[in-house]
């Protein structure tokens, strides 16, 4: 429990839980279901959402193709993420080498950029005149590019294996080393090879976490955005997520965008439900003895070749698009040839010549810092009702709390819009309104990260402040502060990084007046400025991974999101 029995929470604290679910009600699922059931602007007397009108609007072929494909390009997205990911898992099992923590960090770098970025980065590596193309066109002494990997389907599935292999990593490298070598210890004894011990205890073990990435990952797939909406190359590769937008925000199909934010937010409560409802079924644990790499290179083992092979590859995936990023920062075209200049630099932070950049960057400040507060208050609300709650009551409230994740963040974006244009236009400045969605986007991440370390707080403080007669206040901020500070400063560092990130709501909402990094990398790249965007995205890039190792090297929120 947070502090005592809810008949001596201080009022303070009682005050702070009844805020957060005002908020959280008022600000996440007002809107939304205003959205869902409000009334058609073109029949004011029908709303949006109708069985009728949803079955009509299922059995039309495009949007049934829409919805099909969407669901391709996740299953695909999802499945090759794993395949890329899995042998990071096995590596980071069974070898050390120098400089594996600086790897696995650097592995989990693409994981955390915000989608622009990973857009950007697509775009100035595997496109038509990126370095790939170029490096080869160079060698072959030809003007054609060879590969055409964007703007289709494989630049959509490059985007998202970039984006989520680490995940998959992650998750099912933490289940294979929960596996104790005892079992394999005993198959061998038995007579099993490695390959059929493989088989039949390694990867029956590794279902559950395979599974949970799996479904982790086509759910994230399910709601992106930006990647599909820049990389997908026209109507053909349409997705949900990109097609509500379109009905929201272009054509103002009020009821199109309602159907299929409805059918998108069944989705993603189904596979929500999955991923609670899951049991990771852990076995004993061992201390695994880990071969060195080196030396068994040095042996000349052929899975430390492939091993090494594996790395080289991963660091070329995943820092090759950020060098990119760098790279054309510095570029320019200029009589009929690149040449490198820091004339990019010089213009964003010129305030005489082009102020746009500074005022993106005081807004993405503000605003983070502001939704990270925000979102550390409602946490603390919000936590503090779980912690003094049991069984069905503890449930709802965690549910209550991680809905927001299963919502696409353009629906919720495309739902505020609609509230706040027919009633908070002009009663409330519309950063303050991107603040409050920012912080309610953050704070099941904030409640995630903060939740496992209250849970651990040993129960014998609570007696024994209570035997030394310390008040609620004073155990809370004597004893527990000191313990959690740490959590607590990772928790608001990875809300202030998740709102700097932020494109999808704020791309529903935003007018001239709040303009942010991601929002103004957005508009360069939709007006091919790529040196422009790149010279933003360094700035984007220095935050977002300053931000990453505060964090990662404070405790590792990888660890936390487990």
């Amino acid at each position: 429990m947070f502090f005592w029995q809810n008949n001596t929470t201080p009022l303070s604290l009682q005050f702070l839980q009844i805020s957060s679910i005002i908020l959280m009600v008022i600000g996440f699922y007002l809107p939304v279901l205003y959205f869902l059931s409000g009334s058609n602007p073109l029949n004011p007397e029908d709303n949006f959402l109708q069985w009728s009108f949803f079955i009509d609007f299922l059995n039309d072929s495009w949007n049934l193709s829409v919805i099909i494909f969407s669901i391709y390009q996740a299953i695909l997205s999802a499945f090759l993420s794993i395949i890329f990911g899995f042998p990071g898992a096995w590596l980071l099992t069974y070898y050390n080498f120098p400089g594996k923590n600086w790897f696995q960090m650097l592995t989990y770098l693409p994981f955390i950029l915000p989608s622009i970025l990973v857009v950007l980065a697509m775009v100035l590596f595997f496109g038509h005149n990126g370095w790939i193309n170029r490096g080869i066109m160079s060698l072959l002494g030809t003007d054609e590019p060879p590969f055409h990997l964007l703007y289709s389907l494989s630049g959509i599935l490059i985007a998202h294996v970039f984006y989520n292999f680490p995940l998959a990593m992650k998750i099912i490298a933490d289940q294979w080393e929960n596996i104790s070598l005892k079992y394999l210890q005993a198959a061998h004894s038995l007579g099993a090879g490695s390959t059929k011990c493989f088989f039949t205890i390694t990867l029956p073990l590794l279902l559950p976490s395979i599974g949970s990435a799996f479904i982790l990952i086509f759910l994230l797939c399910m709601n992106s955005f930006a990647i599909i909406l820049v990389l997908g190359g026209g109507i053909r590769y349409t997705t949900i997520e990109v097609l509500i937008y379109q009905l929201a925000r272009i054509e103002f199909d009020f009821s199109g965008a309602a159907s299929l934010a409805f059918l998108q937010g069944g989705l993603s409560l189904f596979c929500m439900a999955i991923l609670i409802r899951r049991r990771d079924g852990r076995v004993e644990q061992t201390n695994r003895l880990k071969c060195s790499l080196l030396k068994s290179l040095k042996d000349g083992s052929p899975k430390a070749w492939l091993s090494l092979f594996w790395i080289a590859l991963v660091l070329i995936f995943a820092l090759g698009p950020l060098t990119a990023i760098v790279l054309d920062s510095f570029r320019k075209f200029e009589y009929g040839q690149w040449i490198y200049t820091l004339e990019w630099y010089r213009k964003i932070f010129n305030i005489g010549e082009n102020n746009q950049f500074l005022i993106s960057l005081w807004n993405s400040i503000r605003i983070g810092i502001g939704s990270a507060i925000l979102s550390s208050l409602c946490g603390l609300g919000l936590v503090s009702l779980i912690l003094h709650s049991k069984g069905r009551k503890r449930s709802f409230l965690e549910i209550l709390t991680l809905l927001p994740l299963a919502l696409s963040t353009v629906v919720f974006g495309v739902a505020w819009f609609n509230f706040f244009q027919k009633h908070l236009i002009g009663v409330f400045p519309i950063i303050f309104v991107v603040i409050a969605m920012h912080a309610l986007l953050t704070c099941p991440y904030w409640i995630r990260v903060v939740l496992p370390t209250l849970e651990n707080v040993p129960k014998q403080w609570h007696i024994e402040s209570r035997m030394l007669g310390k008040k609620p206040l004073d155990h809370g901020l004597q004893i527990l502060w000191p313990w959690m500070r740490k959590t607590f400063l990772i928790a608001f560092f990875f809300s202030f990084s998740l709102s700097l990130g932020e494109l999808n709501s704020i791309l529903m909402i935003a007018d001239d007046t709040v303009r942010t990094l991601p929002l103004e990398i957005f508009r360069a790249i939709s007006g091919y400025r790529f040196s422009y965007a790149s010279a933003i995205g360094v700035i984007l890039l220095l935050l977002s991974v300053s931000t990453f190792f505060v964090v990662e090297r404070s405790l590792g929120y990888f660890g936390t999101l487990k």
